[in-house]
């Protein structure tokens, strides 16, 4: 059990798993890392860190929330599971079922997807079901099946993913010796990274152990619902209470994104994400297409190949630094939601420059090239 980041928690998590239903890929074990010389300089003046969680079995942070769901479901005897997704989610149920030894079917809007992230449920023998529409589309389906059909949702209205992505709170709080950043920053898609962190938080402040982090939650300009409405109560008063957010907030139709995985125009965790971010006198910010990409190509010259829907997070952060929400010096964690590898297409579109075709086969030639 222990040989998972997540399971190490287990009497915050969910205490009364039996140990042998527990279904573990060896999640969990991800590392913290200081921000690169390259990103620091981009960002600004901040003691900023990346709780790199694409270092997963399946490569992105729905690992963390798919071990306890699918334990959950050993002890229940469930015999199928079913998932909307844009990826990821996709990933995580197809692997933990496999894990587990029951059918997986994933709902994929067509041609939405990477090549990579299709891919991996493939590998695991899920069932692929595309959809002719958006990721919303999909998750209206999947909300049918759910109570018309029962089926079990491996996506995070299943509370049972949300108990395991409060490990997230707790690997950052271990890490700097039981305290808790200044702020922590994710980027928000259907939203259950964001509502699992405030759990935590709380969970760890009925202990006695800090007050809690303020959350900044980042959405791309392509998918902003939740930093729109925010920002639109915000710069109306000042201050953005539950009511007046809740009351503000719209769904919005989505537009091309290379944050494929956060293109999600009503995010079903919505509400959890307004309330967690209120209560700890959060945030949201929203980011360009061109800010969002150029945050991954910056942590790429400082050895840390992330996804789209992390450079959403680290330009999100950039933006709040310029607006004076973060405040100089501050202690800042960004979540890093999914490796790279997931979206090379993305990542090397804007690098061809340095791909040279060599003229002959001499070492010469090579060399020449090299030193130039």
């Amino acid at each position: 059990m222990y040989r998972s980041g997540v399971w190490r928690f287990r009497e915050w998590i969910m205490p009364y798993m039996p140990l042998d239903k527990i279904v573990t890929l060896g999640e969990g074990n991800v590392p913290i890392v200081p921000a690169g010389d390259h990103l620091k300089q981009w960002i600004g003046d901040i003691d900023l860190h990346i709780i790199m969680e694409g270092m997963t079995p399946t490569g992105s942070f729905k690992d963390f929330g798919g071990t306890v769901m699918m334990s959950l479901a050993n002890v229940t005897g469930v015999k199928a599971v079913a998932c909307a997704s844009t990826g990821d989610t996709s990933a995580m149920a197809a692997a933990y079922s496999t894990a587990l030894g029951i059918k997986c079917a994933v709902i994929l809007p067509e041609g939405q997807v990477t090549a990579v992230q299709m891919a991996q449920p493939l590998v695991h023998g899920a069932k692929i079901i595309l959809l002719p529409g958006d990721f919303d589309d999909c998750m209206s389906v999947m909300q049918d099946l759910v109570s018309d059909y029962g089926v079990y949702p491996a996506n995070s209205l299943n509370p049972s993913r949300i108990e395991g992505h409060q490990a997230t709170v707790f690997l950052i709080a271990q890490y700097f010796d039981w305290n808790l950043p200044d702020w922590i920053a994710l980027p928000v898609g259907n939203g259950s990274n964001c509502s699992s962190v405030g759990k935590a938080m709380r969970t760890m402040r009925q202990l006695g152990i800090g007050m809690g982090s303020k959350i900044l939650g980042c959405q791309s300009e392509a998918a902003n619902p939740l930093a729109r409405s925010w920002r639109g109560v915000y710069s109306s008063v000042g201050e953005v209470s539950l009511p007046l957010w809740k009351n503000m907030y719209e769904p919005v139709k989505v537009g091309d994104t290379a944050a494929t995985a956060a293109r999600i125009g009503d995010p079903v965790s919505r509400e959890k994400v307004m309330r967690e971010i209120t209560f700890f006198d959060g945030a949201m910010e929203e980011v360009s297409e061109h800010d969002l990409r150029q945050a991954v190509a910056v942590c790429g010259r400082d050895g840390h190949f992330v996804c789209p829907q992390t450079g959403i997070a680290l330009a999100g952060i950039r933006n709040a630094l310029s607006e004076g929400l973060i405040d100089r010096g501050e202690l800042v964690v960004a979540v890093s939601t999914a490796t790279g590898l997931k979206f090379t297409g993305t990542a090397v579109e804007r690098m061809q420059d340095n791909i040279i075709s060599a003229p002959d086969c001499s070492t010469e030639t090579v060399a020449r090239i090299v030193n130039s």
